[in-house]
């Protein structure tokens, strides 16, 4: 079993890596060609800047998501004080003692500092040292797949089908039957690059709503001061108000505690230059609204 887990989780490092590769191929090479030759200057460098700032991001900040440690208890090298000791728990899977935040991961088989998830799709666990930057590759990946589909699907179609469009942005998911037979049957290109051509479309768009649906939810826990496995306690314990949410100081403070900043510069910043920032903090002492 743990073998097919492995497996499966590197083919979906394959699939995201292949996508984020077929975005950047359409405009290399079809769309940048297409509106230089045909004089669309101002698309053209719009593209190219946009494109490129939105590529080098995604790219970025899926391998430090992949890279970087989450955070693992086992791995901290410090003496904890008697307030810490005091705040901490035992794991009764890998006999640690774990500070608050803390949780045990069932596939890596560790306890993770502030743990969200596991995700198979950076073959990682999301915690405390690596959040940041899962983040901000969900958000850059629903970006760049909207960014290609949308702006520039008219003139890829044009080139891929010779001055005719064949379907709008929306039809390979509403009438893919009709679009497949429409595509195969066309008389200048084959049927091979027909298909991959609506395959193309269809993934990109399911990818667009998949990672957006993901991000929006990430960012509406990250507004709340919750991770995913805070979520399900504070569900599983809903008759008791009083420790439901104990994180959350307010959706302003929360997004800044997320990103470790005091300014909304500073925010912004983190948000849009594709750089690999350091915890400030070790992830074992977090405020909480009793402490306010």
């Amino acid at each position: 079993m743990k073998v097919v887990r492995q497996i499966v989780e590197k083919l979906c490092v394959i699939i995201t890596i292949i996508l984020i590769y077929e975005n950047a191929l359409v405009f290399y090479q079809h769309l940048f060609p297409y509106w230089w030759f045909n004089g669309l200057y101002g698309r053209f460098f719009f593209s190219l800047i946009v494109g490129h700032w939105l590529l080098i991001n995604t790219v970025r900040h899926y391998y430090l998501a992949i890279a970087k440690s989450p955070g693992f208890v086992v791995d901290l090298k410090k003496e904890q004080s008697t307030q810490e000791v005091l705040n901490y728990t035992k794991c009764l899977k890998c006999n640690v003692m774990r500070p608050p935040r803390a949780h045990h991961c069932k596939i890596c088989q560790k306890c993770v500092l502030r743990f969200d998830h596991h995700c198979p799709w950076i073959n990682n666990c999301v915690g405390y040292r690596n959040h940041a930057h899962f983040l901000l590759f969900c958000i850059y990946m629903a970006m760049i797949a909207a960014f290609s589909t949308i702006v520039g699907q008219r003139q890829f179609q044009l080139v891929i089908f010779h001055d005719e469009v064949l379907f709008g942005l929306f039809d390979p998911l509403l009438k893919t039957y009709n679009m497949t037979v429409t595509i195969i049957e066309h008389k200048t290109i084959g049927p091979i690059t027909g298909v991959l051509t609506l395959f193309l479309f269809i993934l990109n768009l399911v990818a667009m709503g998949l990672v957006l649906s993901l991000t929006l939810w990430q960012m509406s826990l990250i507004a709340k001061g919750q991770t995913c496995v805070e979520e399900k306690i504070d569900k599983a314990i809903m008759t008791n108000s009083k420790q439901r949410r104990q994180y959350d100081l307010g959706w302003k403070q929360n997004w800044k505690t997320f990103f470790e900043v005091n300014t909304y510069s500073e925010l912004l910043v983190r948000v849009l230059i594709p750089y690999s920032f350091q915890p400030k903090h070790d992830g074992t002492q977090w405020i909480s609204k009793n402490d306010k």
